[in-house]
């Protein structure tokens, strides 16, 4: 008869709704613990998938960005392990934490960004190239984590934000930002004479 193997990843801890979070604490999968440490998860997977199509191109600053990417990707971890244990009941499970030095980093990335971008006077309709269509969603990613960190924020008080807010919202200004490089100034703005003039009223026929 054949052995059964152990699964690495399955534990059936969860299979009743709950699961234990870096804290200890018992959770229902639908505490806002785990809404924040899942979008956090979300935002990681789509900026893997971002980084892999930046990989592939050709862009001659296809390495400076690649290594900003590579670095966010490790951050993701720090700001997951806060969001697990948005107490800090065990801080020695982590292996630092996000940082004033995080912020200055993401904030001078940003900051080279802003150089070489000029943005339209109007508002942005949408990406002109995949790879900008694809920072656009990562961006939206991060949008959806900073929501959910309030959240967090409202439902565990003591949660200390005083960084980890002030890099997500950073972090999604950077991506919006970045999207734009991303488009060599080739921008596809709203126009609302698509929609006719606002004026026109319609005919019952």
């Amino acid at each position: 008869m054949k052995e059964s193997t152990r699964s690495q990843v399955t534990t059936k801890r969860g299979d009743t709704g709950t699961t234990v979070a870096l804290s200890g604490d018992t959770l229902s999968k639908a505490h806002p613990v785990l809404e924040a440490t899942g979008c956090v998860d979300a935002a990681r997977a789509y900026t893997a998938r971002f980084r892999l199509m930046l990989e592939s191109s050709m862009r001659e600053d296809r390495d400076e960005i690649l290594d900003f990417i590579h670095w966010l990707m490790h951050v993701y971890f720090l700001i997951g392990s806060h969001c697990n244990d948005p107490e800090n009941k065990h801080p020695e499970y982590r292996n630092r934490d996000l940082s004033q030095k995080h912020l200055d980093t993401l904030e001078s990335f940003q900051a080279g960004l802003e150089q070489r971008v000029k943005l339209p006077k109007y508002f942005i309709l949408s990406a002109t190239t995949m790879l900008s269509a694809e920072a656009d969603i990562v961006c939206v990613e991060v949008r959806r984590l900073e929501r959910a960190l309030v959240q967090l924020k409202e439902a565990v008080p003591d949660f200390d934000t005083s960084i980890l807010l002030p890099f997500v919202n950073r972090l999604s200004d950077t991506l919006f930002m970045l999207a734009r490089l991303l488009e060599d100034g080739q921008y596809r703005s709203v126009d609302y004479d698509v929609l006719g003039n606002p004026d026109e009223k319609s005919q019952e026929s």
